[in-house]
Protein backbone atom coordinates (compact mmCIF):
# COMPACT_ATOMS: atom_id res chain seq x y z
CA UNK A 1 0.00 0.00 0.00
CA UNK A 2 2.81 2.37 0.91
CA UNK A 3 4.57 1.51 -2.33
CA UNK A 4 1.40 2.31 -4.31
CA UNK A 5 1.07 5.67 -2.52
CA UNK A 6 4.67 6.56 -3.38
CA UNK A 7 4.09 5.65 -7.03
CA UNK A 8 0.92 7.77 -7.15
CA UNK A 9 2.70 10.73 -5.52
CA UNK A 10 5.58 10.45 -7.98
CA UNK A 11 3.12 10.34 -10.90
CA UNK A 12 1.32 13.45 -9.66
CA UNK A 13 4.61 15.29 -9.30
CA UNK A 14 5.65 14.31 -12.82
CA UNK A 15 2.32 15.47 -14.23
CA UNK A 16 2.63 18.76 -12.37
CA UNK A 17 6.12 19.36 -13.74
CA UNK A 18 5.13 18.50 -17.30
CA UNK A 19 2.10 20.81 -17.14
CA UNK A 20 4.13 23.70 -15.75
CA UNK A 21 6.65 23.29 -18.55
CA UNK A 22 3.97 23.35 -21.24
CA UNK A 23 4.32 26.45 -23.46
CA UNK A 24 1.63 29.10 -23.06
CA UNK A 25 -0.72 29.39 -26.00
CA UNK A 26 -1.11 32.63 -27.90
CA UNK A 27 -3.01 33.37 -31.12
CA UNK A 28 -1.67 36.21 -33.26
CA UNK A 29 -3.45 37.71 -36.26
CA UNK A 30 -1.43 39.16 -39.15
CA UNK A 31 -2.10 40.72 -42.55
CA UNK A 32 -0.08 40.20 -45.76
CA UNK A 33 2.08 43.28 -45.09
CA UNK A 34 5.80 43.80 -44.50
CA UNK A 35 5.16 44.56 -40.82
CA UNK A 36 4.28 40.87 -40.27
CA UNK A 37 7.70 39.46 -41.20
CA UNK A 38 9.26 39.40 -37.68
CA UNK A 39 6.28 37.47 -36.32
CA UNK A 40 6.54 34.86 -39.08
CA UNK A 41 10.30 34.56 -38.60
CA UNK A 42 9.94 34.27 -34.81
CA UNK A 43 7.47 31.44 -35.38
CA UNK A 44 9.46 29.58 -38.04
CA UNK A 45 12.81 29.97 -36.26
CA UNK A 46 11.46 28.71 -32.94
CA UNK A 47 11.95 31.97 -31.04
CA UNK A 48 8.45 31.83 -29.57
CA UNK A 49 8.94 28.27 -28.40
CA UNK A 50 12.32 29.21 -26.93
CA UNK A 51 10.55 31.85 -24.83
CA UNK A 52 7.91 29.45 -23.57
CA UNK A 53 5.12 30.28 -25.99
CA UNK A 54 3.03 28.14 -28.30
CA UNK A 55 2.04 30.74 -30.89
CA UNK A 56 -0.51 30.16 -33.60
CA UNK A 57 -0.06 32.70 -36.40
CA UNK A 58 -3.37 33.33 -38.18
CA UNK A 59 -3.38 35.20 -41.50
CA UNK A 60 -6.26 37.49 -42.44
CA UNK A 61 -6.89 39.02 -45.84
CA UNK A 62 -8.35 42.30 -44.56
CA UNK A 63 -8.17 44.61 -41.57
CA UNK A 64 -11.94 44.20 -41.10
CA UNK A 65 -11.55 40.43 -40.65
CA UNK A 66 -8.56 40.89 -38.35
CA UNK A 67 -10.32 43.42 -36.11
CA UNK A 68 -13.45 41.28 -35.95
CA UNK A 69 -11.36 38.32 -34.77
CA UNK A 70 -9.62 40.49 -32.15
CA UNK A 71 -12.83 41.93 -30.72
CA UNK A 72 -14.48 38.50 -30.73
CA UNK A 73 -11.58 37.04 -28.72
CA UNK A 74 -10.58 34.70 -31.56
CA UNK A 75 -7.03 36.09 -31.54
CA UNK A 76 -5.00 37.48 -28.64
CA UNK A 77 -2.80 39.95 -30.52
CA UNK A 78 -2.53 41.68 -33.89
CA UNK A 79 -0.39 44.13 -35.82
CA UNK A 80 -2.46 47.23 -36.54
CA UNK A 81 -2.14 51.03 -36.29
CA UNK A 82 -2.71 53.51 -33.45
CA UNK A 83 -5.81 54.98 -35.07
CA UNK A 84 -7.48 51.56 -35.15
CA UNK A 85 -6.70 51.14 -31.44
CA UNK A 86 -8.25 54.52 -30.62
CA UNK A 87 -11.41 53.67 -32.57
CA UNK A 88 -11.71 50.24 -30.94
CA UNK A 89 -11.24 51.59 -27.43
CA UNK A 90 -13.81 54.29 -28.12
CA UNK A 91 -16.28 51.48 -28.90
CA UNK A 92 -15.51 49.86 -25.55
CA UNK A 93 -13.05 47.17 -26.58
CA UNK A 94 -10.16 46.54 -24.17
CA UNK A 95 -7.11 46.54 -26.44
CA UNK A 96 -3.65 47.86 -25.58
CA UNK A 97 -0.57 48.87 -27.56
CA UNK A 98 2.37 46.73 -26.44
CA UNK A 99 5.04 48.04 -28.81
CA UNK A 100 5.87 50.10 -31.84
CA UNK A 101 6.19 47.92 -34.93
CA UNK A 102 7.23 50.03 -37.94
CA UNK A 103 7.42 53.82 -38.19
CA UNK A 104 10.16 54.75 -35.75
CA UNK A 105 11.76 56.88 -38.49
CA UNK A 106 10.36 58.44 -41.70
CA UNK A 107 12.21 55.95 -43.93
CA UNK A 108 9.87 53.23 -42.65
CA UNK A 109 6.90 55.15 -44.02
CA UNK A 110 4.65 53.22 -46.33
CA UNK A 111 2.03 55.65 -47.70
CA UNK A 112 2.32 57.69 -50.89
CA UNK A 113 0.21 60.19 -52.81
CA UNK A 114 0.39 59.26 -56.47
CA UNK A 115 -0.89 60.85 -59.68
CA UNK A 116 -2.16 58.83 -62.61
CA UNK A 117 0.26 58.37 -65.54
CA UNK A 118 -1.62 60.76 -67.86
CA UNK A 119 -2.53 63.34 -65.25
CA UNK A 120 -1.18 66.89 -65.40
CA UNK A 121 -0.34 66.67 -61.68
CA UNK A 122 3.41 67.02 -61.12
CA UNK A 123 3.76 68.69 -57.72
CA UNK A 124 1.89 68.86 -54.42
CA UNK A 125 0.51 72.27 -55.40
CA UNK A 126 -1.04 70.69 -58.49
CA UNK A 127 -3.30 68.67 -56.17
CA UNK A 128 -5.23 71.88 -55.41
CA UNK A 129 -8.86 71.38 -56.42
CA UNK A 130 -8.30 67.71 -57.32
CA UNK A 131 -10.02 64.53 -56.17
CA UNK A 132 -7.83 62.07 -54.26
CA UNK A 133 -8.93 58.46 -53.74
CA UNK A 134 -8.56 57.05 -50.22
CA UNK A 135 -10.17 54.70 -47.73
CA UNK A 136 -12.13 56.98 -45.41
CA UNK A 137 -11.77 56.96 -41.60
CA UNK A 138 -8.56 54.92 -41.76
CA UNK A 139 -4.84 55.54 -41.41
CA UNK A 140 -4.76 56.11 -45.18
CA UNK A 141 -7.02 59.17 -44.90
CA UNK A 142 -5.07 60.26 -41.82
CA UNK A 143 -1.76 59.99 -43.75
CA UNK A 144 -3.17 62.10 -46.59
CA UNK A 145 -4.36 64.87 -44.26
CA UNK A 146 -1.11 64.97 -42.29
CA UNK A 147 1.09 64.90 -45.39
CA UNK A 148 -0.81 67.83 -46.92
CA UNK A 149 -1.29 69.79 -43.68
CA UNK A 150 1.69 72.02 -44.45
CA UNK A 151 0.32 73.01 -47.84
CA UNK A 152 -2.37 75.63 -48.44
CA UNK A 153 -4.43 73.60 -50.88
CA UNK A 154 -7.97 72.26 -51.14
CA UNK A 155 -8.74 68.72 -52.21
CA UNK A 156 -11.71 66.39 -52.28
CA UNK A 157 -11.57 62.83 -51.00
CA UNK A 158 -13.11 60.04 -53.03
CA UNK A 159 -13.81 56.77 -51.22
CA UNK A 160 -12.39 53.66 -52.89
CA UNK A 161 -11.87 51.31 -49.91
CA UNK A 162 -10.32 48.34 -51.70
CA UNK A 163 -6.65 49.03 -52.33
CA UNK A 164 -6.24 46.96 -55.55
CA UNK A 165 -9.33 48.64 -57.02
CA UNK A 166 -7.96 52.06 -56.04
CA UNK A 167 -4.60 51.30 -57.66
CA UNK A 168 -6.22 50.10 -60.87
CA UNK A 169 -8.46 53.18 -61.03
CA UNK A 170 -5.33 55.32 -60.71
CA UNK A 171 -3.37 53.44 -63.39
CA UNK A 172 -6.37 53.47 -65.74
CA UNK A 173 -6.81 57.22 -65.28
CA UNK A 174 -10.27 56.86 -63.76
CA UNK A 175 -9.02 58.95 -60.84
CA UNK A 176 -6.28 61.56 -61.07
CA UNK A 177 -4.70 60.94 -57.66
CA UNK A 178 -4.77 58.34 -54.92
CA UNK A 179 -3.07 57.31 -51.69
CA UNK A 180 -1.56 53.81 -51.79
CA UNK A 181 0.45 51.82 -49.26
CA UNK A 182 3.69 50.04 -50.05
CA UNK A 183 4.57 47.87 -51.87
CA UNK A 184 1.70 48.72 -54.24
CA UNK A 185 2.79 52.36 -54.33
CA UNK A 186 6.20 51.35 -55.72
CA UNK A 187 4.52 48.94 -58.12
CA UNK A 188 2.20 51.68 -59.39
CA UNK A 189 5.22 53.94 -59.97
CA UNK A 190 6.88 51.14 -61.96
CA UNK A 191 3.75 51.12 -64.14
CA UNK A 192 3.84 54.85 -64.83
CA UNK A 193 2.13 56.49 -61.86
CA UNK A 194 3.82 59.65 -60.60
CA UNK A 195 5.05 59.90 -57.01
CA UNK A 196 3.93 63.25 -55.63
CA UNK A 197 4.65 62.84 -51.91
CA UNK A 198 5.21 60.03 -49.42
CA UNK A 199 5.52 59.87 -45.65
CA UNK A 200 9.01 58.43 -46.17
CA UNK A 201 10.03 61.80 -47.70
CA UNK A 202 9.14 63.83 -44.60
CA UNK A 203 11.42 65.08 -41.83
CA UNK A 204 9.54 63.20 -39.13
CA UNK A 205 7.64 59.93 -38.97
CA UNK A 206 3.89 60.44 -39.25
CA UNK A 207 2.60 56.86 -39.64
CA UNK A 208 3.25 53.84 -37.48
CA UNK A 209 2.11 50.29 -36.96
CA UNK A 210 1.90 48.74 -33.52
CA UNK A 211 1.65 45.35 -31.81
CA UNK A 212 -1.63 45.20 -29.92
CA UNK A 213 -2.92 42.74 -27.30
CA UNK A 214 -6.30 42.23 -25.73
CA UNK A 215 -6.30 43.73 -22.26
CA UNK A 216 -7.01 40.42 -20.54
CA UNK A 217 -3.80 38.77 -21.77
CA UNK A 218 -1.26 38.27 -18.97
CA UNK A 219 1.53 40.85 -19.13
CA UNK A 220 4.14 38.13 -18.57
CA UNK A 221 2.95 36.45 -21.75
CA UNK A 222 3.16 39.77 -23.60
CA UNK A 223 6.78 40.21 -22.49
CA UNK A 224 7.66 36.71 -23.65
CA UNK A 225 6.16 37.52 -27.03
CA UNK A 226 8.12 40.77 -27.30
CA UNK A 227 11.38 39.04 -26.37
CA UNK A 228 10.88 36.48 -29.16
CA UNK A 229 9.93 39.32 -31.51
CA UNK A 230 13.16 41.12 -30.54
CA UNK A 231 15.20 38.06 -31.50
CA UNK A 232 13.45 37.87 -34.87
CA UNK A 233 14.11 41.57 -35.56
CA UNK A 234 17.81 41.15 -34.85
CA UNK A 235 17.93 38.08 -37.07
CA UNK A 236 16.21 39.82 -40.00
CA UNK A 237 18.19 43.06 -39.75
CA UNK A 238 21.50 41.17 -39.83
CA UNK A 239 20.48 38.78 -42.64
CA UNK A 240 18.08 40.72 -44.87
CA UNK A 241 18.74 38.95 -48.16
CA UNK A 242 18.37 35.59 -46.43
CA UNK A 243 14.77 36.54 -45.74
CA UNK A 244 13.96 38.29 -49.03
CA UNK A 245 11.95 35.39 -50.42
CA UNK A 246 9.90 35.17 -47.23
CA UNK A 247 9.53 38.98 -47.16
CA UNK A 248 8.26 39.03 -50.76
CA UNK A 249 5.80 36.27 -49.92
CA UNK A 250 4.51 37.83 -46.69
CA UNK A 251 4.27 41.40 -48.02
CA UNK A 252 2.95 40.26 -51.41
CA UNK A 253 5.56 42.29 -53.23
CA UNK A 254 4.76 42.21 -56.98
CA UNK A 255 7.21 40.16 -59.00
CA UNK A 256 8.24 43.16 -61.12
CA UNK A 257 9.84 44.88 -58.11
CA UNK A 258 10.58 41.89 -55.85
CA UNK A 259 14.37 42.02 -56.24
CA UNK A 260 14.75 45.77 -55.75
CA UNK A 261 12.08 46.56 -53.17
CA UNK A 262 13.87 47.46 -49.90
CA UNK A 263 13.44 45.41 -46.74
CA UNK A 264 13.05 47.87 -43.84
CA UNK A 265 15.18 48.09 -40.72
CA UNK A 266 12.77 46.69 -38.17
CA UNK A 267 12.89 48.50 -34.80
CA UNK A 268 13.24 46.38 -31.68
CA UNK A 269 10.20 46.34 -29.38
CA UNK A 270 9.68 49.70 -27.67
CA UNK A 271 6.81 51.90 -26.46
CA UNK A 272 4.94 53.96 -29.03
CA UNK A 273 5.97 57.58 -28.33
CA UNK A 274 3.11 59.62 -26.84
CA UNK A 275 3.59 62.42 -29.36
CA UNK A 276 2.89 59.98 -32.20
CA UNK A 277 -0.23 58.66 -30.48
CA UNK A 278 -1.53 62.15 -29.68
CA UNK A 279 -1.45 63.12 -33.35
CA UNK A 280 -3.81 60.26 -34.23
CA UNK A 281 -6.02 61.14 -31.26
CA UNK A 282 -6.27 64.80 -32.28
CA UNK A 283 -7.15 63.86 -35.87
CA UNK A 284 -9.82 61.37 -34.76
CA UNK A 285 -11.40 63.99 -32.47
CA UNK A 286 -11.35 66.67 -35.16
CA UNK A 287 -13.03 64.25 -37.57
CA UNK A 288 -15.68 63.35 -35.01
CA UNK A 289 -14.72 59.67 -35.17
CA UNK A 290 -14.71 59.24 -31.39
CA UNK A 291 -17.13 60.44 -28.73
CA UNK A 292 -14.54 61.31 -26.09
CA UNK A 293 -10.77 61.40 -25.63
CA UNK A 294 -8.95 58.05 -25.39
CA UNK A 295 -5.91 58.73 -23.12
CA UNK A 296 -2.50 57.39 -24.10
CA UNK A 297 -2.07 55.86 -20.64
CA UNK A 298 -5.20 53.72 -21.08
CA UNK A 299 -4.37 52.61 -24.62
CA UNK A 300 -0.81 51.43 -23.94
CA UNK A 301 0.76 48.76 -21.75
Amino acid sequence: MRKLAIILLFTVLLLGCSQSEQPEKLRVGILPIEDSLPIVVADEQGFFEKNGLDVEVIQFSSAVERDAALTAGEVDAVVTDPLAVILLRDKGYDVEIASLCLGKTPKEGVFAILASPNSDIETVEDLNGKEIAVSLNTIIEYALDVMLSEYNINYTKVSIPKIPVRMQALLNGNIEAAVLPEPLASYAVSKGAKLILSDAMLNESITQTVIVFRGDIEKEKVQKFLEAYREAVKEINSNKEKYREKFVEIARVPEDIAESYPIPDYPEPQPLPKEYYDRYLEWAMQKGLIEEEVPYEEATI
